[in-house]
């Protein structure tokens, strides 16, 4: 199993048939290999934002029909960020797609005041792993957008979490507060905040619990063996980390060291925003857009 065959196996009650997707800077290998698998599983209308040239070289050499796409000819990275955006307000496109751009270019107009698509007062990053040694979904927020929340911005964060995990069928979602130890640390206000957040927090719906250290919220046998008594046993769904650095290198040690394979969305607006690395494989492009489909089908 791994994070395609995981994601295609989430059963929905909507099921949209297709989702109208729009591209900011599609003309990259990996992003129309993406594409492409969108297209043979049949689940996908793409909008592709670049230059028209180049897209439809590499869609030759890539074998992608011209007919099963459109194309709208913009190679400056402002100008198709804004056109997909664009997109997004006239109701065209139900997500929007990172290419081949700097995530703060991508982004600057959709947090525009006047002409932007939020819908929350936060933008927040939501990795999906699945995590080959635990053998299922992991969530990771966020290692992506806010690079060091206050309490408030935590509650948001912790909402996104919970409601993308929820797209894939995680019935009540856990979220643990992540910390150096299940201990507050008076010093140390976002362990100050998990424990409150805690009380503060919890309902019939999920489950948040901080401050906890990572080998309690993963790992079953270690919360055994230090006889911890909070309501995450290392079964965490979604993994809440303190600032940016944090989330972003347990994502990506994950990644890289722990054959883990990684989708993300941006929650916060208007439609899911799917945005990875521009290092990224189409594998991890390719689940973004089907963890896309299955939020929008929660929605």
């Amino acid at each position: 199993m791994g994070l395609i065959s995981s994601l295609k196996k989430v059963k929905s009650n909507k099921q949209t048939e297709k989702i109208k997707i729009a591209v900011v800077k599609a003309a990259d290998e990996e992003v129309l290999h993406s594409i492409k698998r969108g297209l043979e599983d049949g689940m996908i209308e793409p909008v592709l934002i670049d230059d028209a040239k180049e897209l439809k070289d590499l869609m030759a050499k890539l074998d992608i029909s011209l007919n099963e796409v459109k194309i709208i000819d913009e190679a400056d990275d402002k100008k198709a960020a804004e056109k997909g955006v664009e997109l997004v307000r006239a109701g065209e496109v139900g997500s929007l797609m990172k290419g081949f751009i700097g995530t703060g270019d991508f982004l600057r107009p959709v947090v525009n005041k006047e002409m932007g698509i939020r819908s929350s007062s936060l933008l927040s990053h939501v990795a999906v792993l699945y995590v080959a040694k635990l053998k299922r979904f992991l969530a990771i927020t966020d290692g992506g957008m806010v690079i060091q929340p206050n309490k408030e911005e935590y509650k948001t964060i912790i909402d996104h979490g919970v409601k993308v995990m929820k797209s894939i069928n995680i019935k009540k979602p856990k979220a643990a507060l992540l910390s150096a130890s299940e201990n507050v640390i008076p010093i140390y206000e976002p362990s100050m905040w998990a424990s409150e957040l805690t009380n503060e927090m919890n309902n019939e719906n999920f489950v948040v619990e901080g401050p906890i250290s990572l080998d309690l919220a993963l790992v079953p046998e270690i919360a055994e063996q230090k006889n911890y008594q909070g309501k995450i046993q290392g079964d965490a769904d979604v993994i809440v980390t303190p600032e940016i650095a944090s989330g972003n290198s347990l994502a990506k040690s994950l990644t890289i060291f722990g054959e883990s394979e990684m989708a993300g969305l941006i929650i916060g607006a208007t439609v899911p925003i799917i945005l990875t690395s521009r290092s990224s494989s189409s594998n991890e492009k390719y689940g973004s857009i089907l963890l896309a489909r299955h939020y929008m089908d929660s929605e």
